[in-house]
């Protein structure tokens, strides 16, 4: 069956060189604006000097911040594609924390039996939902709203709403990877930590996975019509079945790299951390409606996303404001993305009456 040339550009648009240019656009826009806050800043000050905000350290420690809503934001992303969504990763993190903590401290439960078992759990629960959604074609807003709600009072249970501390038994996943390296503009150590290479691993596994392989090109047809998917001889409930347990994978993953940072699980933990993690999704091209989006463009959303809580908290802004700029971002991202797409097929169109 001969393919349109709408439906050819829309396909091949989904590994285009630039698909990505409204959210690095954003990206290069706010660095430019804090970068020149400062030195506007300092010239007032009479402190002319290298925007700290740019400065090596810096940028690491964005990275740092961002690992683990970015890590989550990959298996979104892949939910996403297939035209579904979790609202359930906050309090599903939330949960995962603090079974790993108590585990560890209260339970005598051995690291590695714990670490394996939390994964299992993320993987069970995810698969839970994922059945339900993917066999009786049900609304997953709603599902995931459940499994949130749900998740939470098994985690409240568990914790009594008291926080544990793992007294730094996860400290190993913060080794510097680059001890003695200096930020050649401000002197500080440079920290490079496991758990950020776990990130860049996860961020190429899941590109690789989307892009080169059958299952990622049968995700993107799935989400982009799920009855032509299913006439093309896809198994559409199965592998809308494995997107959510692939996203349980990554998210007892990132549970575990979350932990390693913040040394405590409370629940408030993954609370509303579905919200950054959306959002980056989002940002980064991602369509709620399924079957558009890529990875590379989530990797920037997040990046994106953590650089203006770093950048607000540089300026000594007040943190209602990160709301606000996320919040504008956002919008702008989402309604800039529309307007291109709108463009392009509108411009398709008239080129296929000519």
């Amino acid at each position: 069956m001969k393919q349109s040339p709408v439906e050819l550009e829309r396909r091949r648009s989904l590994f285009g060189r630039g698909e990505n240019t409204t959210v690095i656009m954003l990206l290069v826009g706010f660095f430019a604006a804090i970068v020149a806050v400062q030195l506007i800043i300092g010239a007032i000050g009479g402190k002319v000097g290298y925007p700290s905000f740019i400065a090596p350290v810096n940028l690491v420690n964005i990275l740092m911040q961002v690992s683990a809503v970015g890590m989550m934001a990959m298996g979104m992303t892949v939910v996403m594609i297939g035209g579904g969504i979790d609202l359930s990763v906050g309090m599903l993190t939330s949960l995962v924390v603090i079974y790993l903590a108590k585990g560890i401290m209260d339970w005598g439960i051995p690291m590695w039996a714990a670490i394996f078992s939390v994964i299992i759990i993320a993987v069970v629960l995810e698969v839970a939902m994922g059945l339900i959604i993917s066999r009786f074609s049900v609304e997953p807003f709603i599902i995931t709203l459940g499994g949130m709600i749900a998740f939470r009072g098994i985690a409240l249970l568990m914790c009594h709403s008291q926080e544990v501390s793992t007294k730094g038994r996860f400290a190993v996943l913060k080794d510097n990877l680059i001890a003695g390296a200096k930020d050649p503009v401000t002197g500080l150590t440079l920290n490079l930590p496991i758990y950020l290479i776990v990130f860049f691993v996860i961020t190429i596994i899941i590109w690789w996975l989307m892009k080169y392989t059958k299952y990622g090109r049968r995700v993107y047809a799935i989400g982009a019509n799920r009855n032509a998917a299913y006439l093309a001889g896809i198994n559409v409930k199965n592998t809308v079945l494995s997107t959510y347990a692939l996203n349980g994978l990554i998210v007892g993953i990132a549970a575990i790299m979350l932990l390693s940072r913040v040394n405590t699980a409370i629940i408030t933990t993954g609370q509303n951390l579905e919200i950054d993690v959306i959002a980056a999704v989002v940002v980064g091209g991602t369509a709620l409606s399924g079957g558009k989006g890529n990875i590379w463009g989530t990797f920037i959303g997040a990046i994106l996303l953590g650089s203006i809580a770093n950048g607000m908290n540089i300026l000594r802004l007040q943190s209602e404001w990160q709301f606000v700029a996320k919040g504008v971002i956002l919008i702008v991202a989402v309604a800039a993305g529309a307007a291109v797409q709108a463009r392009r097929e509108r411009t398709l169109q008239l080129k296929q009456i000519k």
